[in-house]
């Protein structure tokens, strides 16, 4: 089991670094109850999709199934640390309740069937909708947390097989907003800094940014730089009430939003 626990204590314990100085390591992992890393078959190189900060860690892997996670210490972005989802997310992938054969509704119940049965339904119903209504008829709705090779085979899907338009991901919700206020901002939609000016950094500022439940890597990281020597200042302008504004030596002020129209 992780110590601490990291429900309660996302950040982890602290290992305090100054100014100039290297993030020292720090590993996390949870493996399943009676494992060791020993005992682990293999371990497979990964990276986090639960979060933007794209935290460096290996899948333990025993008797083909997931067993645990342990963060990758030589990662430059999480030096071996994991946010919660990561420690504990791998738990679902052997859950009780997860579907292991398509499923489809008969009679206003949903009933087992097989691959060819659930393709063969969506193609059908997908041709009645293109026949009846066109294509604009259909639209897709996506996940922030696919890879390259899955949005490329939905657009393919959507644009060329279907021909609809009606194409929409979460991205343009979350990670879109940020990436055009960076462009307008700096000429680029990508980050304009490095997570190493944490560790070089006078003075952190946090503009709308809750950076403490949403990137606890990198908060771990903050929290370090101020329990070490020379710690930096942080400002943080928003209009919630973050986590982390209680914490001693910080000094919360309360800024006022206001929309024109």
């Amino acid at each position: 089991m992780v110590t601490p626990d990291r429900i309660a204590q996302p950040w982890g314990t602290r290992t305090p670094y100054g100014a100039g100085q290297d993030w020292p390591q720090r590993i996390d992992q949870y493996l399943a109850d009676g494992l060791n890393p020993e005992s682990v078959d293999q371990w497979v190189q990964s990276a986090a999709v639960l979060h933007s900060n794209g935290d460096g860690l290996d899948i333990a892997v025993k008797q083909g199934r997931i067993v645990g996670v342990r963060g990758r210490a030589v990662d430059r972005v999480n030096h071996g640390r994991l946010d919660p989802k990561d420690l504990f997310g791998w738990q679902a992938n052997a859950s009780p309740d997860r579907l292991t054969t398509p499923l489809i509704r008969r009679d206003g119940q949903l009933r087992p069937c097989d691959w060819d049965t659930a393709m063969n339904a969506i193609v059908q119903r997908s041709r009645e909708l293109l026949d009846s209504h066109g294509p604009s008829a259909i639209g897709f709705y996506t996940s922030g947390q696919l890879f390259l090779e899955e949005y490329y085979t939905q657009a393919v899907i959507a644009h060329g097989a279907i021909g609809t338009n009606h194409v929409d991901g979460n991205t343009r919700l979350c990670t879109a907003t940020a990436a055009e206020a960076l462009k307008e901002s700096f000429g680029c939609d990508g980050q304009p800094g490095s997570y190493t000016d944490v560790d070089h950094a006078d003075v952190i500022a946090l503009f709308g940014h809750n950076v403490a439940e949403t990137q606890t890597v990198l908060w771990a990281r903050m929290l370090d730089r101020l329990a070490g020597d020379t710690p930096p200042a942080i400002v943080c302008v928003d209009p919630r009430l973050t986590p982390w504004p209680g914490r001693p030596r910080f000094t919360w002020r309360r800024c006022r939003a206001r929309m024109w129209r």
